[in-house]
């Protein structure tokens, strides 16, 4: 029985992801901030031909991945899809509400995946869930310049502390501190794909479009399962497939 483990998987696209998963046969861990409310998701998978079980993982706390990390390791886990779904988008602009911002949503799923690399299945999937809100075309131009010069961690981590100290100094508030961290996880996207590629690994980036979930609200025009689709399309590749790309129902998109 083939293993994915899926971030932010109690609700919306992260559950609906599982739900499929688990409907074809796979073993889901559910990765959820709040491991009561990973439990009672992982009880509304229960009956399927897979199997559905909860693990405690808050991706913006480095002690919480590596605890995860761990666990892992301990269990020997060998995992086939690893679904980086976790993510926030705040209303506010601070210097707060950027850090929080870039360590869910691009630092912690690199941590998360530092981690368990070494525990994954040859030709194993992983699967960067973006945004549209991500690419370079929405990004100011100074910004757009230095996300595209990344090319290393130690690169991101220094724009990701950067932004953090010049909070609100370049405009575009929330939107802005969501952007940029979703830009800078597609950026990262290349090269971990590199890293990756000679244990015959898939990495890319997946935009689900703006879907109806607590987070994209409900006058969002895609539902759960259509953004869900592309997801599931990326988690279960075959060997032959893409790695390193951007894609939104299974299409390429622009950075």
């Amino acid at each position: 029985m083939p293993l994915a483990v899926v971030t932010g998987a109690n609700r919306g696209l992260g559950l609906e992801t599982s739900r499929v998963l688990v409907a074809r046969g796979w073993r889901v861990i559910l990765a959820a901030r709040r491991e009561a409310e990973g439990r009672r998701a992982a009880a509304r998978l229960a009956g399927g031909p897979g199997e559905a079980t909860a693990w405690a993982l808050d991706v913006g706390d480095p002690a919480s991945v590596a605890a995860f990390a761990e666990r892992a390791r301990t269990e020997r886990l060998s995992i086939d899809a690893l679904v980086e779904n976790a993510g926030v988008y705040l209303s506010r602009a601070d210097a707060a509400a950027f850090r929080e911002s870039l360590a869910v949503n691009v630092l912690g799923p690199i941590a998360l995946l530092d981690g368990v690399a070494p525990l994954l299945a040859r030709g194993a999937q992983v699967v960067m869930v973006s945004s549209g809100m991500g690419q370079l075309s929405g990004l100011p131009t100074e910004l757009r310049r230095k996300v595209e010069a990344i090319r290393d961690r130690d690169g991101l981590r220094a724009l990701a502390a950067e932004l953090e100290a010049g909070a609100g100094s370049s405009g575009g508030g929330a939107y802005l501190a969501y952007s940029a961290s979703k830009a800078m996880l597609n950026a990262a996207t290349r090269f971990l794909a590199g890293e990756l590629a000679p244990r015959g690994i898939h990495l890319n980036a997946v935009c689900p479009g703006w879907v109806r979930t607590e987070m994209g609200g409900a006058g969002a025009p895609r539902s759960v399962e259509e953004g869900a689709r592309g997801i599931v399309w990326a988690a279960t590749l075959p060997p032959d497939g893409p790695s390193g790309g951007f894609f939104r129902d299974g299409r390429p998109v622009a950075w």
